[in-house]
């Protein structure tokens, strides 16, 4: 049975469909004239936004992110991480996700490799955080659009285990 789209497993598993349809069609060339760059950024919304926002005390959370790394996750490359003293580091999958959701909500991606390049191993995304529009940036990272992809999906399965816990 397909999860009600009103529910976070259901948005994230909607998205996470969508994001490999795309990426089917487009490898088989169906889709022309689209950016795969773009759809992975329009797939954060689904999968890292909407579940930390609908279902913010999942335990899933507070997990380490040196235990992702462990089980074989892509890790992202925080290259500043100076958050304000009531802040924790990021040194779990909360914090990251709750940076990606404010880079999101607030348009803090930049991309670097291959300008206009629709191949993600080529594309660097770089987000930005900040605790309001009149500070300076207090938190950067970096990832490969192809782990950036990877992330996506494990987050997406991860979400819906978690859900599926807690029902």
């Amino acid at each position: 049975m397909v999860p009600s789209r009103g529910t976070t497993i259901g948005f994230a598993w909607r998205t996470r469909k969508n994001l490999e349809e795309f990426n089917r069609a487009y490898k088989e060339g169906i889709l022309k004239d689209v950016h795969p760059v773009t759809q992975l950024v329009n797939s954060l919304l689904g999968i890292v936004v909407v579940p930390k926002e609908w279902s913010p005390e999942y335990a899933l959370w507070d997990k380490s992110l040196k235990d992702f790394q462990c089980e074989g996750w892509p890790m992202w490359d925080v290259i500043c991480d100076n958050p304000k003293p009531n802040k924790p580091k990021t040194k779990n999958l909360g914090t990251l996700v709750w940076h990606l959701r404010n880079a999101a909500a607030h348009g803090g991606f930049k991309f670097e490799g291959r300008q206009d390049s629709h191949d993600l191993q080529e594309v660097i995304f770089v987000v930005e955080d900040r605790p309001s529009d009149h500070e300076p940036i207090n938190w950067r990272a970096r990832v490969k659009g192809d782990c950036l992809l990877d992330f996506c999906y494990r987050l997406a399965n991860e979400v819906s285990q978690q859900q599926s816990q807690t029902e």
